[in-house]
């Protein structure tokens, strides 16, 4: 009986062994691949592949260049979370590579598929390559890899308005996610670092038209700057303070130079750029957001309002009085420009004099009559065309100057600023009371 017992024990033990090792072989490789998968016959294949195990092993490349040559093997290396990669040298064009991955210790062994690649077999993408800063101070050209892969630049060539100013040899790449800086023979003595592969043969101008296109080996385009339109005397102009960069939308602007690093976020779009962003079409002013804001005729003084987003030039706009019998009683000149929701105020040449309130007060502010707060009055604003912009009238007879109620100290004022006509106590200068009392008439 004691037997029996055993042989059941010792058959328990085996089918437990059995289904540990079916259920963890030992040794699993998984997730192979190779980069760039677009080879040339410039590029070394790095392989990559994640292999775990519960002991210690050994790993290896084992690879192939035809049907009769004999096979190649290299030692993988370990990396972190549990990545292994090795090598596979550049092979001549047309190659075709087949390779696999070894892994053994002593109680286990596993081998991955076959794997192969043909060198130059696939189209390498251009594409993915952008012109991505520009910098005439500095004299640079940028070029970013926006694609997952290494390229290698062989035969890729620039030209600057027209012609061919830099094209690269098999020794130039650029990796995934990487910047490439070009630099000037103009100032290859401010940069000695720089290999002759690297410098291109023409200068570059902050403040001029300038094309540059990147071309493929086979002369097709991949990236155009095209800065056509640039105008030292348009007002929009504006000279390159450091360079024309590429935003993360895709558009240019002017930003901080960052050779060889990730852009900046330019604030201000590039202009004149074929393709690209078209100025603003300049905001007409508006002078319905120009109005008489205050009036007093205590200390004597007009006051104007601008309630817009844009300065307002007052040059030849004027003010005329009651029955306009007098004339202009002030003009406005070149000078004179309201700020946006910003203030412009006159004071009478009753208070400006010598030993008045306001003694000394610029002669281009100063109207010229009086103003009382106990008369009947109208002060109407033109536009230099003569059409009227705005005006205040208090007395309902139309007879000009007529005594009537007295209300100094206080202001007739539009409450809120650009509001409605109210009484309301002074600010010269500053902004109207939310709420006034109503204007007597009598």
């Amino acid at each position: 009986m004691k037997k029996i017992l055993f042989a059941a024990l010792a058959l328990i033990v085996v089918m437990a062994s059995c289904v540990k090792d079916k259920q963890y072989p030992g040794i699993n490789i998984s997730n192979v691949s190779y980069n760039p998968t677009a080879v040339t016959e410039y590029f070394d294949v790095t392989v990559t592949a994640t292999i775990t195990c519960f002991q210690d092993f050994t790993a290896k490349l084992v690879y192939s260049t035809g049907e009769e040559s004999k096979a190649q093997e290299v030692a993988m290396t370990a990396g972190a979370e549990d990545l292994y990669t090795a090598v596979i040298p550049a092979q001549a064009d047309g190659t075709k590579v087949t390779f696999h991955i070894e892994a053994m210790n002593d109680e286990a062994a596993a081998t991955s598929p076959d794997m192969e690649y043909e060198v130059g077999a696939v189209a390498v993408d251009y594409s993915v390559l952008k012109i991505n800063e520009l910098n005439g101070n500095d004299k640079f050209i940028e070029i970013y890899n926006a694609g997952a892969e290494i390229i290698n630049l062989n035969g890729v060539y620039i030209e600057k308005d027209g012609a061919q100013n830099w094209v690269a040899d098999n020794t130039v790449t650029i990796g995934a996610g990487e910047y490439l800086v070009l630099y000037s023979e103009d100032v290859t003595a401010d940069h000695p670092e720089v290999p002759e592969t690297l410098i291109f043969h023409s200068g570059l101008s902050a403040k001029k038209n300038v094309r540059i296109q990147l071309f493929t080996p086979a002369g097709v385009s991949i990236d155009d700057f095209n800065l056509v339109n640039i105008d030292a005397n348009d007002p929009a102009y504006i000279p390159a303070p450091a360079s024309y960069s590429r935003n993360a939308d895709g558009n240019w602007y002017y930003a901080d130079a960052t050779p060889g690093a990730e852009n900046v976020e330019g604030e201000t779009p590039l202009l004149g750029l074929e393709g690209g962003v078209e100025p603003p079409t300049p905001e007409e002013p508006d002078y319905t957001n120009l109005v008489i804001n205050e009036l007093n005729g205590d200390t004597k003084f007009i006051e104007f309002y601008n309630k817009g987003d844009l300065e307002l030039s007052m040059e030849g706009m004027y003010i005329m009085k009651d029955d306009y019998v007098a004339g202009a009683t002030w003009t406005g000149d070149a000078s004179i420009v309201i700020p946006a929701h910003g203030y412009v105020l006159l004071y009478s040449e009753d208070v400006t004099i010598e030993g008045g309130a306001q003694e000394g007060y610029a002669e281009n502010l100063t109207f010229h009559s009086g103003l009382s707060g106990k008369k009947t009055v109208r002060i109407t604003l033109f536009m230099p065309d003569g059409s009227v912009r705005d005006e205040f009238t208090r007395g309902s007879t139309g007879e000009w100057g007529q005594g009537i109620s007295n209300v100094a100290p206080q202001s007739y004022a539009r409450t809120p600023d650009a509001g409605d006509w109210k009484l309301a106590d002074p600010t010269p200068g500053e902004a109207n009371p939310a709420e006034g009392e109503d204007i007597p008439q009598e």
